[in-house]
């Protein structure tokens, strides 16, 4: 993606155009500073003015000599050509038409492929949408680790690396909302909840994820940016102190992790 922004950084790009996309900005010059990338770009800076749009005086003559020789081959003498007769098609085996009708499958989703699982994601989907608060950790959170299969899932806990730039409450609550609907592409085989913490700025970014298999996905990985903006680190369910911290994620109580919880949206 930075490769791809590059030339607009070199000749269009400018400090002005980037006031709308400061995470796209901030996350070009994370990868163009890195050394083995820095080698191959060199030395950048943004233009300190966008290329002022192509002068139409040249089209305008072309366009203008175009209609010149259409009115000069309408003045033409039309010539009247002896129509041929059409020759016939050569005959193509109906087997091999239809298979070049055929539309080629499309690839099919790594995640699909793994073996079966007897978690179902929309299963516990169900179940965190149904459940009413009251009955929620007794009902919600002891059917999900009923159901939870380390082998076929894994969880997440993400923190956003950035938080000292969280001065703004509407902000912050943007840039999850933004990560959430880049992520839309792996609904099938995801659930998370994303907090916001703090009563006063900087504001804190935590969460945690559900992806099938055991690692996050590589597609999670090459298709949204976002997840570069976070540290990562893997649930151990084993250890009862972050499985409590799992059951927080998903009760959203007022306070927890030693922080006040000012909005949680969650991803399913």
């Amino acid at each position: 993606m930075a490769c791809n922004m590059l030339t607009g950084i070199r000749t269009t790009f400018t400090k002005e155009f980037f006031m709308d996309f400061p995470h796209l900005e901030r996350y070009f010059w994370t990868i163009a500073n890195q050394p083995n990338v820095k080698k191959h770009f060199g030395e950048l800076t943004l233009s300190e003015k966008a290329p002022s749009p192509p002068k139409k005086q040249a089209n305008a003559t072309k366009e203008k000599k175009v209609k010149t020789e259409k009115v000069k081959e309408a003045q033409k003498p039309k010539v009247v050509e002896k129509t041929k007769e059409p020759e016939p098609e050569p005959k193509v085996d109906s087997q091999i038409e239809d298979e070049e009708e055929k539309p080629k499958p499309k690839p099919k989703n790594p995640l699909d492929l793994l073996p079966p699982s007897p978690m179902i994601m929309d299963d516990w989907k169900r179940l965190y949408s149904n459940i009413k608060a009251k009955d929620f950790r007794e009902v919600a959170i002891e059917g999900f680790w009923k159901m939870y299969d380390p082998e076929g899932y894994s969880l997440w806990f993400c923190e956003y690396k950035y938080n000292d730039e969280n001065t703004v409450p509407i902000v912050t609550m943007n840039k999850v909302s933004g990560f959430l609907q880049r992520m839309g592409f792996i609904r099938k085989h995801g659930f998370a909840k994303m907090c916001i913490f703090g009563e006063s700025a900087p504001f804190k970014i935590k969460g945690v994820w559900l992806f099938r298999g055991k690692e996050i996905p590589q597609m999670v990985l090459d298709e949204c940016y976002d997840v570069e903006l976070y540290e990562w680190t893997k649930v151990d369910v084993n250890d009862p102190v972050q499985k409590e911290r799992v059951n927080a994620y998903f009760e959203e109580p007022d306070e927890f992790d030693g922080q006040k919880l000012l909005e949680a949206k969650y991803f399913k």
